[in-house]
């Protein structure tokens, strides 16, 4: 099973190529760049931190992929072989990231206008039935939820498709799209699988933000977690840097064994 094997070939690789865990390291610490105002009391520094993280995320990320290919196809990964895939699709990723964002939040934003014409029907219907007003606003949510995820899913692949297979912008789009429509089944599972596990290695972040709430820690969890901001700092980097290497070699490594399958795409006239 494809899913599978791609799961067990980034094991492999990570674990014959632990130089991936530098990338990895990087992008560990640059998620925590937004925790940085809480420690030095400085927000302007910290948002200026946080544009820059945006701005190079592109380069390492160009570079992780480029690395993580030739450590699956079993040549040994290195620092060099990094750096040059990050400078060869660094403008590309810059762009498709961008594109990325748009896409998403347009898609956020038309079906919550939608959403909100139908929840104005469902406040209208209210005084004859609080239950199926009810239920009209939780489906339209649901909805919206669904919709955003489907576009995320259909392309979600455009990064390794620019640098696995040096596409352009649009046609890495176009790529992921295809490959998405032809896979639907497989992908969807991957999707899934992938994002679940991958949060485990999160959770010491996701309780950092509960933790930063205006409502504080006790407020939101029922006990007193009794941990210091600058303990959970390093452990949210540590599992952080382990969990996006393994991951995105995984992601790599489904790529890469999804596209040998599947036709290639004719490139854009």
């Amino acid at each position: 099973m494809i899913i599978v094997s791609a799961f067990n070939d980034g094991f492999t690789a990570l674990r014959a190529n632990p130089i991936l865990l530098v990338a990895g390291l990087l992008v560990g610490a640059g998620s925590q760049l937004q925790y940085v105002d809480h420690l030095i009391e400085q927000p302007l520094l910290s948002a200026g931190v946080s544009l820059a993280w945006l701005i190079v995320f592109p380069f390492v990320i160009g570079g992780f992929l480029g690395t993580a290919r030739v450590a699956i196809d079993g040549t040994d990964a290195s620092l060099t072989h990094f750096f040059t895939a990050a400078r060869t699709h660094y403008l590309r990723l810059l762009l498709a990231s961008m594109l990325f964002v748009l896409l998403v939040f347009g898609t956020a934003i038309g079906l919550g206008v939608i959403g909100f014409v139908l929840g104005i029907g469902a406040m209208a219907i209210a005084p004859i039935n609080e239950m199926a007003a009810f239920v009209a606003g939780i489906i339209s949510l649901l909805i919206w939820l669904v919709s955003i995820l489907v576009v995320m899913m259909f392309v979600q692949f455009y990064d390794t498709a620019i640098v696995i297979e040096n596409k352009s912008v649009t046609a890495a789009f176009q790529r992921s799209i295809r490959l998405v429509r032809s896979n639907l089944r497989s992908v969807a599972g991957f999707s899934l699988a992938w994002v679940a596990l991958m949060n485990v290695f999160f959770i010491p972040e996701y309780l950092l933000q509960l933790m930063l709430t205006d409502a504080g820690p006790d407020d939101v969890l029922p006990i007193d977690l009794g941990i210091p901001l600058v303990v959970l700092l390093p452990i949210g980097i540590v599992l952080t840097t382990v969990g996006f290497t393994y991951f995105h070699t995984v992601y790599t490594a489904y790529y890469m064994r999804l596209i040998a399958a599947s036709p290639a795409a004719p490139e854009p006239t």
